[in-house]
C-alpha cells in the first residue's frame, strides 16, 4: 500500500473535495427524517398546512443538494480514478521493464499481464469509491445513532442490537472469501501463460495433433478460476439476504415498541416512530455498505499485495551515463549457473578469449550456449565463478559498462513497427545515413529495402509479420553491425540464412569488426570451422577447445556434429 499511496498524494485536494461533498450529502439524507417527523407530528396530526409544506420544500431543497453533491463526487471521483489507474499502469510498465531476467521469470508474463489489468482496474473501483465509504458510513452510523437517540432511547437500541450480529456474519464470510479470490487470480495467470504458449506453438500443437489436450488443460484451469470466483460470489451474496432480514427484524421490533410505549403512556409521538424508522434504514445502509466493503476488502488486499510485489522488486537502476570503453578481451573461470529451478544450465566453465578473436561456440539443442550469452550480456549476476571483460570484473562493472561494450544478433531478432531504418538505427541512433546503409549492405538486407518503393522508410509490421525470417535476421544483423561495441555476439543469427548468402554476409563483417573480438554461436559446423578457436558444449560443460582440425581429432562430440552436417567428409 505504501507504493500506492505515492501515487494517491497528487490527488489529495480532489479526493478532499469529494469527501466534503459525500459529507453534505450524508448530513442531508439525516436530516430528512427529522423533516418527516415535524410533518407528522406538527403538521397532519396538527393540521398545520404551512408547517407541512415548509418541511416538504425543506425535503426537496435537501433532497436536490444531496443530487448535485452526489453528481459532483461522482465525476471528480472518475477522473481521480482514471488518472491515478492511468499513473499505476505507467509505473507498472516502466519497472517492468527495469527488471533483471532473473526477477522478471519469478513472477512471469501471463502474471505481469493480469497484475497490469484486473488488479489495476479494481483499483478504480477503490478510488472512485473511497470516500463514500469513508465518510458517508460512520456519518450514517454516528450520526444516525444520535438522531435516533433523541427521538427515543428504547427505539435507538434496537438498531445497536443488529449490528454486532451482522459485523460477526461479514467478519465469517469474509475469512472464507480472501482465499477464494487468491486462487481466482492464480488461474487467471495460468489462463494467461497457457493462451501464450498456444499461440506461439499453435503449428507444433497442430502437427503433433496435441489440440485436445490443449484444451483440457487451459478447461482445467478455467474451471478451477471459475469455481472459486462463483463460491465468493455466493459465499459474498448470502451477506445481503441475512443482513436486510436482521434489519427487517429491527424495523418490526421498532414499529412493536414504540406501538407498546405509546400505549403505556410514555411521550412518544407517531412522527417519532416514522422517523425511528427510517433511521433505521440510513443505519442499515451504512452497515450493509460497511459489510460489503469488509468482504469487498480481501479481493482488494490480494490485488494490493499482488501489485506490491512487482514494486518490491529490486530491478535495475535505468540511467543515461555512457559505460567505459573496454578492451574486447573476455575470460570466464570456473563458471556455472543455473535458472531458479532445476539442474544448473552450465557447470565449471573456463574460457579465454582475446581481444580480435573470432571465437566460435557450437553445441547441439539445450547444451547452453544462449543461456552464456545472456551471462556475458550480463543479464544474470547470480552465477559461480567469475567473467571479466576487459580485465575487469563483472560484478564490478555496471551495466552500462557492459551493455555498451557488447553488441548481440539474436537468433529470433525482434522487430519493431516502424520504418526499416527506426528499426536499423536502434544499434545507433548518432548513426548516419551513410553508416546505416553500409551496415544493410554488409547484412546483404539493402537490395531488398531499396527495391521497394519507400526506400528505408518502408513500414515494417510488429514482429516483422511482412518480411520473411531470413529478412528479419538480417535487419538485426545490420541493427548489430550499426553499434560500435568492443565485442559482438551472435547467438545463432544465420539460421535462417542460405550458405551462400551467409558466406557473403560473413566476409563483409570480418572485414567490418576486423580487430575486433566476434563470439559467434552457432549449430552449423560450416559456420563455426572458419573460427580461430572453437568451444564446444555439451549438456552445459565444455566437451572440447581447439581449432577446426584439431577438433576433429580429438573432440568426439565435435565429429559427431560434423559427421551428421557434412556426411563424414573431411
Amino acid at each position: 500500500m505504501k507504493h500506492l499511496w505515492t501515487y494517491i498524494k497528487p490527488y489529495r485536494g480532489k479526493i478532499a473535495l469529494m469527501a466534503l461533498f459525500d459529507f453534505i450529502a450524508a448530513i442531508a439524507a439525516l436530516f430528512l427524517p427529522y423533516c418527516m417527523n415535524q410533518i407528522v407530528d406538527e403538521g397532519i396530526k396538527e393540521q398545520n398546512m404551512e408547517n407541512i409544506v415548509f418541511y416538504a420544500v425543506l425535503m426537496t431543497a435537501l433532497a436536490l443538494f444531496s443530487i448535485v453533491s452526489s453528481v459532483i463526487v461522482g465525476k471528480t471521483s472518475c477522473r481521480v480514478g482514471a488518472a491515478f489507474t492511468a499513473t499505476v499502469k505507467n509505473e507498472l510498465f516502466r519497472k517492468i521493464n527495469s527488471l533483471s531476467f532473473e526477477e522478471y521469470a519469478k513472477i512471469g508474463t501471463a502474471s505481469f499481464l493480469t497484475r497490469q489489468t484486473d488488479d489495476v482496474d479494481l483499483l478504480l473501483d477503490v478510488v472512485s469509491t473511497m470516500t463514500y465509504y469513508a465518510v458517508s458510513i460512520p456519518t450514517y452510523l454516528i450520526g444516525g445513532s444520535v438522531f435516533a437517540f433523541f427521538t427515543d432511547w428504547a427505539l435507538a437500541l434496537l438498531l445497536f442490537l443488529a449490528i454486532p450480529v451482522i459485523l460477526l456474519l461479514v467478519r465469517l464470510i469474509a475469512k472464507r472469501v480472501a482465499p477464494l479470490w487468491d486462487e481466482s487470480d492464480r488461474m487467471m495467470d495460468r489462463q494467461n501463460a497457457i493462451v501464450r504458449e498456444r499461440l506461439s506453438g499453435i503449428r507444433v500443437i497442430r502437427a503433433f495433433n496435441k489440440e485436445e489436450e490443449e484444451h483440457g488443460r487451459i478447461a482445467s484451469a478455467t474451471k478451477r478460476m471459475s469455481e472459486s470466483i462463483i463460491k465468493a460470489n455466493v459465499v459474498s451474496g448470502l451477506l445481503s439476504p441475512v443482513s436486510l432480514f436482521f434489519i427487517n427484524l429491527v424495523t418490526v421490533g421498532i414499529l412493536f415498541v414504540g406501538g407498546v410505549r405509546m400505549e403505556n403512556g410514555i411521550p412518544l409521538s407517531a412522527g417519532g416512530v416514522v422517523a425511528a424508522v427510517e433511521y433505521a434504514a440510513l443505519m442499515a445502509d451504512g452497515v450493509l455498505n460497511l459489510a460489503w466493503l469488509l468482504v469487498w476488502l480481501p479481493q482488494l488486499n490480494v490485488s494490493i499485495r499482488r501489485i506490491g510485489e512487482v514494486f518490491d522488486l529490486k530491478g535495475i537502476a535505468l540511467s543515461d551515463a555512457k559505460g567505459k570503453t573496454l578492451k574486447g578481451s573476455i575470460a570466464l573461470s570456473d563458471v556455472s549457473f543455473g535458472y531458479a529451478e532445476g539442474k544448473p544450465v552450465l557447470r565449471h566453465i573456463d574460457m579465454d578469449i582475446e581481444e580480435g578473436q573470432i571465437v566460435g561456440i557450437i553445441g547441439g539443442t539445450g547444451a547452453g550456449k544462449s543461456t552464456l550469452l545472456k551471462l556475458l550480456m550480463g543479464f544474470y549476476d547470480n552465477y559461480e565463478g567469475k567473467i571479466t571483460l576487459g580485465g575487469e570484473d563483472y560484478r564490478s562493472l555496471s551495466e552500462a559498462d557492459i551493455r555498451d561494450n557488447l553488441s548481440i544478433a539474436l537468433q529470433k531478432s525482434m522487430i519493431f513497427e516502424g520504418t526499416a531504418k527506426s528499426n536499423i538505427t536502434m544499434g545507433s541512433y548518432d548513426a548516419t545515413e551513410e553508416e546505416m546503409k553500409r551496415a544493410a549492405e554488409i547484412a546483404r538486407i539493402s537490395p531488398f529495402i531499396e527495391s521497394q518503393e519507400e526506400g528505408y522508410d518502408m513500414r515494417l509490421a510488429g514482429q516483422g509479420a511482412n518480411v520473411s525470417g531470413g529478412q528479419k535476421q538480417r535487419i538485426g544483423l545490420a541493427r548489430t553491425l550499426l553499434k560500435e561495441a568492443s565485442v559482438t555476439l551472435f547467438d545463432d543469427s544465420f539460421s535462417a540464412l542460405d550458405f551462400l548468402t551467409e558466406s557473403e554476409v560473413r566476409r563483409g563483417i570480418n572485414q567490418k569488426l576486423k580487430g575486433r573480438t566476434q563470439i559467434v554461436v552457432t549449430q552449423r559446423v560450416a559456420t563455426a570451422m572458419h573460427c580461430d578457436k572453437i568451444y564446444v558444449l555439451n549438456d552445459g560443460q565444455i566437451a572440447g577447445c581447439g581449432t577446426h582440425e584439431a577438433l576433429l581429432l580429438g573432440c568426439p562430440v565435435y565429429r559427431e556434429i560434423y559427421d551428421s552436417q557434412m556426411g563424414g567428409a573431411r
